[in-house]
């Protein structure tokens, strides 16, 4: 009964384990990879879990998708290397989820059928199945049956109670931890000054450099944005030089010591003094200026909680899996 509780708490709650990949797939995994003959050889055991191998297509079967939009952005020895990463991180994910599942075999409790029916009927909405027979005529046309996808449905639900059993034993996150993570990651919920900048920069290999720099030395007196919009125009070897010099924003965080320096303090519409630098020598004028803001404690406290919440559980189902590692066989055959 208490099992029973525990696991309509955690389906109600809406808690889904987002280290778990969803590997309910009506598609079997005898289906081939795509660009292979019917002849060669592909399968081959990479690794087991206590006895149980894994195979290298019970990974395509689950990586095949993703696989496929490498291709859209990689090619050559790119491509062979991420396709490599990914399917080393599902060899790992299926691992781990081989140790779970060892796991609620030494504990286990039932599954309610209603839970794996639901879970069901939602697979059948993704496919586009209006009706149960309509997924079970499509698992059959692939090879595959309801009952295969039962089975899938109730691994999934205790993968999910089990590590969710986990988070809820060993992550205690109190009022007062979560404050002192406020208060030491401030930046993390703060959105930097802006500062929208025009820039005039004089090469040191400018034609005419000194005559430049005394015109607009001269010019700038006024700080007037259409006069130095003009000299940008006429005399920058800058970005932007075409535009006015306008390099639009920039956070502030972002800016070269020297610059930051030489705006701190200014109000929108000055313009710095000659910055002198190894490359040339700059203007810069402030356009505009917006401060940053850091958003109260108060107002983040539910965001907040599930920030650190969060990072409590990946931290926490690292120490079950390694937990559960130690109690384990794993072999690797590659």
């Amino acid at each position: 009964m208490k099992a029973t509780l525990i696991i309509i708490n955690i389906l109600l709650s809406g808690l889904v384990l987002a280290a778990e990949p969803d590997f309910m797939d009506i598609a079997p995994k005898t289906v081939q990879p795509p660009n292979l003959r019917q002849d060669e050889k592909v399968d081959s055991i990479l690794a087991s879990v206590n006895g149980i191998p894994v195979s290298l297509m019970d990974i395509i079967y689950e990586s095949r998708r993703e696989e496929s939009k490498l291709c859209l952005v990689y090619n050559g020895n790119d491509l062979y290397q991420e396709v490599h990463k990914m399917r080393k991180k599902v060899l790992s994910e299926i691992i781990n989820r081989h140790l779970v599942l060892a796991d609620y075999d030494k504990k286990k409790f039932e599954i309610p059928d209603q839970y794996i029916e639901s879970m069901i009927d939602d697979l059948a909405i993704s496919y586009g199945c209006a009706t149960r027979h309509e997924l079970e005529a499509k698992a059959k046309k692939v090879g595959s049956s309801l009952e295969e996808l039962r089975k899938k449905a109730k691994e999934k639900i205790a993968i999910q109670v089990m590590i969710n059993n986990y988070y809820y034993a060993t992550v205690n996150l109190t009022p007062k931890e979560l404050f002192e993570y406020y208060e030491q990651h401030k930046n993390e919920f703060s959105t930097p000054a802006k500062l929208k900048i025009e820039l005039i920069m004089l090469k040191k290999n400018h034609e005419k450099y000194d005559q430049a720099l005394q015109q607009i030395n001269e010019e700038l007196k006024s700080s007037n944005k259409k006069t130095f919009t003009s000299l940008a125009t006429l005399y920058s070897d800058g970005p932007n030089a075409a535009t006015g010099g306008d390099l639009g924003w920039i956070d502030e965080p972002r800016l070269r010591p020297e610059f930051a320096k030489a705006l701190k303090g200014l109000k929108a519409g000055d313009v710095t003094s000659a910055i002198n630098t190894d490359e040339g020598t700059y203007f810069l004028r402030l356009d505009q200026y917006e401060p940053g803001v850091t958003a109260s404690y108060q107002k983040l406290n539910g965001e907040l909680r599930d920030k650190v919440e969060n990072k409590l559980k990946e931290t926490a189902y690292a120490e079950y899996i390694e937990k559960l590692k130690k109690e384990a066989i794993i072999r690797y055959y590659y």
